[in-house]
Parts: C-alpha cells; sequence; structure tokens
C-alpha cells in the first residue's frame, strides 16, 4: 500500500513528514555520533525535558531579562534589611522541605555577592551613604553576618544529611552547584562575626569608621539605627546564632545535656522574631532584587528546575517553630532507653505526624540517636536492644532465656545462641531505624524485613525441637521468645498492608482484599498477644502494654470487618484482574528465598480463602440480617473509649500522643457509625463512592462525604 503523508500522518495536512531531511542531514554520520551546536551541550539538551517530578519540572523557560539589575551595595533601611533576613529563612526551610539549593538558598543573590559586600575588599576611596537612615555597615556588616550564618546552617545541616540515613536526591538535595557553603568557616569564626554585627548595632549611635578596614584616611559619621530595628534585627542575628551552636552540637554531640538549653533558647528567640509583622517592601525597593527565582538556570546544575515561589512568613515561622520542637522531641527520645517506647513514638510520627516532624534532617538526626555505628543511644553496646526486647515484651531477661537453652539442650551441636542474638540484634535495629524512614522507602524496607523474621522464627523453632520439655509451659521462655518474634513479624505485615492506605496505593478492589487481609493478620497476632500475656506480672509494664495493643488491634479489626462487609457487597470486577493486582500488590510474599526454608511462614496473604470469604453466606447474611457491621464499629467505639483512660505501658511521655491518635481514630468510627446505611432499604440505594480515603484525615479508613449525619446512635 503507497504510503500518502497527508492522510496518515496524524493531525492532517498541516503536518509535513521530514524524516528525508534528517536521513540526509546526517548520511556521514556514524551510530553514537552527537552532533552539538555552538554553545549548545548535552546538559542543556538533557535540561529540556520534563522527568516527572514537580519539584524540578521546568519545561522551557527564558530568564526575564526586563528586571533592574542587582546592586549588592544599594542602600537599604533597617526595615528592609529585617525583611531581607526573614525571607532567607524561608529559602531556607523550603531546602529543608526537599527543594533543591538552587531553587531555594542559592536564588538569594546576597548568597553570590559576599566579596562585593566584604567591607575589607570595599575600595577604600568610596565614600559613606549620606544618608544616615542607611548606613552601608547595614549590609556590610549585618547582612553579610546573617548570609554567612545562613550558608554555615546549610553546611552543618548538610554534613548531617550525608551521613547516609536519609537518602540524597529522595529525601533530600545536596546538590552544591559549585557554590561554597562556608564549609572553610570554623563555627566560631561565624558566631563572631554575628557577635560584631550585634555590637556594631549596640553602638551604631556612636563615631564609626568607614570604611571599617584599615585605610590611609579615616572618615567618622554618624549612623543610627533606631528602636525598634535595632532590637528586631538583633533578635535574627542572635538567632541564626543559636540556629549554628545547635545545629553543631547536634552534628557532633547529639546526646549533650546542654540541648534542651539550646533549643529552648532557640525557641524564646524565634518568638521574639516572630513578635512584630513587617511590612513588604515597596515594588521599587532594591530589598526585592535580593532573590532572583530565576537564578538556578545560570548555575552548574543537573537536574532541570522550575521556579518556586516561596512560602509566606507565617508559614516559614510555623516550619521552624516545628523543626525545632521536633528536635525537642528527638533529645527526650536519646534519654529513652526503652526500646517499645523509641517503637511507639516512631509509629505515631508516621501515622499521625506532626507539623514538620518528617523533615530528612530530623529523620537523620532521630536515627544518628538510636545508633551512631558503634553505641545505641550513645552509652549502651549492641545487646542492649536483644535486652530490651525480652524485659519489655517478655517481662523476662535475656539471660533467662540463654539459660532456658543451655540446660535444656539436647541437640548433636552447641545451640546457635550467638546467631540468634546477632540476627535479633540487626533485625531490631534495623526495625526501630525503619521508623524514620520516608514512608515509600520505609514500606519497602517492611516488605523485605519479613524474610528476616521468618529465618529468626525458623531457628528459634528448630531449638524448640531439640530442648527438653520445660515443666511449666507457660513459662517455657524460649515458646514465648518464638510467640514474640511471630507477633512482631505479623505486627510488619499489617504495616506493609495498611501503609497502603496511607500512601495511596490501593484501587477500589485492592482494597477490599486489604481489609479482610488485615483481619486475618490481626486475629493470628491477638492469639499471640494472648500465649504471651498468660502467666506475666499483671502489674508489670510488658503486661500492661500488651493488654494495651490488644485493645487497640481489636478495634482495629472490629473496624476492618466493618468496612470489608459493606464495600464487598460491591464488588463488581472480574476475578482474574483481581488476582493479577494481587500477585503484583503482594509479591513481597512469593520471594524464592522462603523456599529455602522449611516451614511454612504464618500470616502471608491467600487469594483463594479471600474468593471463599467474599463468596460464603456470612457476607450476605451480615447485610440482611441485624447489620453486624455496625455492631463491629459500636464494638470499636467502646474499645477505643476505654483506651482514652487506660495505663500507659511503654509509651512514656508518648502517652498524650498516643491518646491523641485514638481519639483521631474515635472520630472516624464514630462518623461511620452515624453515617452507614442503617436499613436494607438504604444500604440498596447507599452511594458506595460516598466513602474517602483521605490519609489527612485518617490514615487508614475511609469517611463518609455527600451523606446527611444520621442522629446518633
Amino acid at each position: 500500500m503507497e504510503y500518502d503523508p497527508f492522510v496518515d500522518l496524524p493531525g492532517g495536512e498541516n503536518f509535513r513528514d521530514v524524516t528525508a531531511l534528517f536521513e540526509d542531514a546526517a548520511e556521514d554520520m556514524q551510530p553514537g555520533d552527537l552532533l552539538l551546536a555552538d554553545g549548545f551541550t548535552l546538559q542543556d539538551a538533557m535540561a529540556s525535558f520534563e522527568i516527572g517530578e514537580p519539584r524540578f519540572d521546568s519545561g522551557m523557560a527564558l530568564l526575564d531579562k526586563s528586571k533592574p539589575s542587582f546592586n549588592p551595595l544599594a542602600p537599604l533601611t533597617p526595615e528592609e534589611v529585617c525583611w531581607i533576613i526573614d525571607r532567607s529563612f524561608s529559602c531556607e526551610m523550603e531546602w529543608h522541605s526537599g527543594y533543591t539549593l538552587s531553587q531555594t538558598i542559592f536564588s538569594f543573590l546576597y548568597v553570590h555577592s559576599l566579596k562585593d559586600i566584604d567591607p575589607d575588599l570595599i575600595p577604600g576611596g568610596s565614600p559613606p551613604h549620606a544618608d544616615k537612615q542607611r548606613p552601608p555597615e547595614l549590609i556590610t556588616v549585618v547582612l553579610r553576618a546573617a548570609v554567612i550564618g545562613l550558608l554555615k546552617c546549610c553546611d552543618l545541616t548538610w554534613r548531617e544529611l550525608n551521613k547516609g540515613n536519609v537518602y540524597d536526591a529522595e529525601d533530600w538535595q545536596g546538590e552544591k552547584c559549585d557554590v561554597p557553603l562556608s564549609e572553610a568557616l570554623p563555627v566560631k569564626y561565624v558566631c563572631g562575626i554575628l557577635d560584631e554585627a550585634c555590637h556594631w548595632l549596640k553602638t551604631s549611635a556612636k563615631g564609626v569608621k568607614w570604611p571599617p578596614s584599615k585605610c590611609f584616611i579615616d572618615i567618622y559619621v554618624i549612623t543610627i539605627v533606631q528602636q525598634p530595628w535595632q532590637a528586631m534585627l538583633m533578635d535574627r542575628l542572635k538567632f541564626r546564632k543559636s540556629l549554628i551552636e545547635l545545629f553543631e552540637t547536634q552534628l557532633s554531640q547529639p546526646h549533650s545535656g546542654l540541648l534542651p538549653t539550646m533549643i529552648d533558647l532557640s525557641l524564646h528567640l524565634l518568638r521574639n522574631v516572630t513578635t512584630a509583622s513587617l511590612s513588604e517592601p515597596a515594588p521599587v525597593s532594591p530589598a526585592r532584587l535580593a532573590f532572583d527565582p530565576e537564578f538556578a538556570r545560570v548555575l552548574v546544575s543537573y537536574i532541570p528546575l522550575h521556579v518556586i515561589q516561596l512560602p509566606d512568613q507565617t508559614h516559614t515561622w510555623a516550619s521552624l517553630k516545628g523543626l525545632l520542637t521536633s528536635l525537642k522531641n528527638v533529645n527526650d527520645l536519646a534519654n529513652t532507653a526503652e526500646v517499645s517506647t523509641w517503637e511507639i513514638a516512631g509509629h505515631l510520627q508516621i501515622w499521625c505526624p506532626r507539623l514538620h516532624s518528617r523533615f530528612p534532617y530530623v529523620r537523620s538526626i532521630t536515627q544518628a540517636t538510636f545508633w551512631d555505628g558503634v553505641l545505641v543511644l550513645n552509652k549502651f553496646a549492641l545487646k542492649h536492644i536483644v535486652e530490651q526486647f525480652f524485659h519489655e515484651t517478655l517481662g523476662t531477661s535475656y539471660d533467662a532465656f540463654t539459660q532456658s537453652i543451655t540446660t535444656r539442650w539436647l541437640g548433636p551441636a552447641p545451640p546457635p545462641l550467638a546467631h540468634i542474638e546477632r540476627t535479633m540484634t540487626q533485625i531490631l535495629m534495623a526495625h526501630i531505624k525503619a521508623l524514620w524512614y520516608n514512608p515509600p522507602r520505609r514500606r519497602r524496607f517492611c516488605a523485605k524485613s519479613l524474610f528476616d523474621w521468618h529465618d529468626l522464627f525458623a531457628v528459634i523453632t528448630d531449638v524448640c525441637m531439640h530442648l527438653a520439655p520445660s515443666r511449666d509451659p507457660r513459662l517455657d521462655h524460649v515458646r514465648r521468645v518464638r510467640i514474640a518474634v511471630l507477633m512482631y513479624r505479623l505486627s510488619v505485615i499489617r504495616e506493609v498492608v495498611l501503609s497502603g492506605f496511607q500512601l495511596s496505593l490501593y484501587t477500589n478492589e485492592e482494597r477490599v482484599f486489604a481489609y479482610w487481609y488485615v483481619v486475618q493478620v490481626l486475629e493470628m497476632h491477638l492469639s499471640c498477644i494472648d500465649q504471651l500475656m498468660s502467666g506475666m506480672s499483671r502489674g508489670s509494664n510488658a503486661y500492661i502494654e500488651l493488654s494495651y495493643q490488644s485493645q487497640f488491634l481489636t478495634a482495629l479489626q472490629a473496624i476492618s470487618i466493618a468496612i470489608f462487609a459493606v464495600t464487598v457487597k460491591q464488588m463488581t470486577f472480574s476475578w482474574q484482574r483481581t488476582r493479577l493486582n494481587f500477585l503484583r500488590r503482594y509479591k513481597w510474599a512469593f520471594v524464592p528465598e522462603y523456599d529455602d526454608i522449611d516451614l511454612q511462614p504464618f500470616g502471608h496473604p491467600s487469594f483463594t480463602k479471600f474468593a471463599a470469604a467474599c463468596d460464603s453466606e456470612a457476607v450476605h447474611k451480615a447485610s440482611d440480617e441485624q447489620y453486624i457491621f455496625l455492631d463491629s464499629i459500636a464494638l470499636a467505639r467502646e474499645i477505643l473509649s476505654r483506651l482514652l483512660m487506660s495505663p500507659n505501658g511503654w509509651a512514656g511521655r508518648w502517652s498524650e500522643d498516643r491518646k491523641e491518635f485514638i481519639q483521631k481514630l474515635l472520630d472516624v468510627s464514630i462518623d461511620l457509625h452515624r453515617r452507614f446505611p442503617s436499613t436494607k432499604q438504604t444500604l440498596t440505594t447507599w452511594d458506595m463512592n460516598s466513602l474517602k480515603w483521605d490519609p489527612d484525615v485518617h490514615p487508614w479508613f475511609p469517611v463518609i462525604s455527600g451523606f446527611p449525619p444520621a442522629p446518633p446512635r
């Protein structure tokens, strides 16, 4: 068939086939050859592509050459200097949130003009400005100190983030674009520059030599920075100095006893800074030229960047307060020896994250605090993790476990105690650190760690087979450890499944299976808790925590049963498609490594059982008779209400945070109980699309929108 370009090409006759033109032009080129126009590099070509990341996508945009050129020595008023310093904090916090240095810090043009505003490098013959309200020292002394302090804070933060606890280009952006971050300047030197700027502000009403450097001609002028600007500028410089000292202490001594005082000082100075609001500079003010969001395009960068707009100042102050509060929380964790408390705090900041608690810097500091590569919490050997596991989960000691194995061992070879301790330590340490990964990476880690938990469970099961019978099965430490390991593995499975809701991974049919699967996993988990609680001292924290977890998981199971019973009635998709989605979503359960272990894993998903559950008479009966799903949610409401008054267990200082999360879950269950259809007729006509899964409302369960609230039941 003859090819007709006017018919066969999409778009009609407005297009012309130019293939032959390019073939003729490239006739003399060999495969792999690259032809570049003058001034057009491979990096320029790569920068023209969209890469799908909203923080970086740039498309094609030209620099705006209509704006006036930036003059770093243009006179500024004290109010304009305050505004510039405040906006530099906005740049800093946007970098903390995940944007690049090019889009944030390096869009602050004074960063690139430090030599131009260095008083020792300004030509000696330059006369002082006649305007006493705009003294040059506001730029060469005050603003320069603030810029150097900003860069030093970024340098200290960069060093912490570069430790490897968080991931460059995934959690944070470390590309410096050949721009220095004051790496060569010691902290004491930078703090000295800030102190000198504060001293100049205090003495600004006295005679000041211009320029403030060695020269043959001394010119003295009277410069005055009046109140309240003098105090406002000093507060900002002191706040910057406090941040430098805080970051430097976190980097070198993460468990210093001075940290609480330093954080309180920073919070106090932040309150002083935010007390008075500043007005925006006039459109013609030179202060507005200090920030150029398009400047990233002239830097050496390997990532195509788009222009970002800095958030309003209120958001910046809230981010800074959240950062400092989170560091205070890290300090509290550093003084907490209980591993279970670390786990509770880590789960809470994932399930119900507070404002800016997920900054990469905070997550890196937290992981380094727990394990610095040598010691746990900067004071314990690695064995501390295992010892705490036995004490906090089983209410017994690790020595009692090893002694029980040694005295009852019947195997031909020595018992694998060293292997058990080493494996358990590695798994638990990684388990705690993963609580401060970013959510997608944490989910992937949990899925991969399930095999390690199963391997440990199989080893302890094998040990149990070579032991003499225990006199009292309830006090059989080895059997109880086996159950505890299985319980931890089931909790990880629960997190893998429920995190899919928080990450908005599931399609409608996948949600039905996820809730059914959670119910099965929780049933096994609750069975493990019941076995562990038998024989434990009722007054111990281990017993109280297990009792708390039993009630909490029972409430989760009841809500999951209710949502499954409602959503399964609306299944209209094919079983073939559902099975393919099942194999794709739960591929972690079918990795070949499990074939190397004779013991079959507990808690793995079964599509056959799910299909049988969906077709069972019980599901249909639940909706036709007494609306069992309403009874399930009513049970969850009752349990969650009791949990708000329960003892703390291992929650410690985070008991109030845990109650806040329970209250949030209770609010969701109340909403569902009130808004679910209460009769068979309303269920028939009820729109299932009114169920809305919004992670900002609740990470796991839906709320009902567009449905008028029913009177309380």
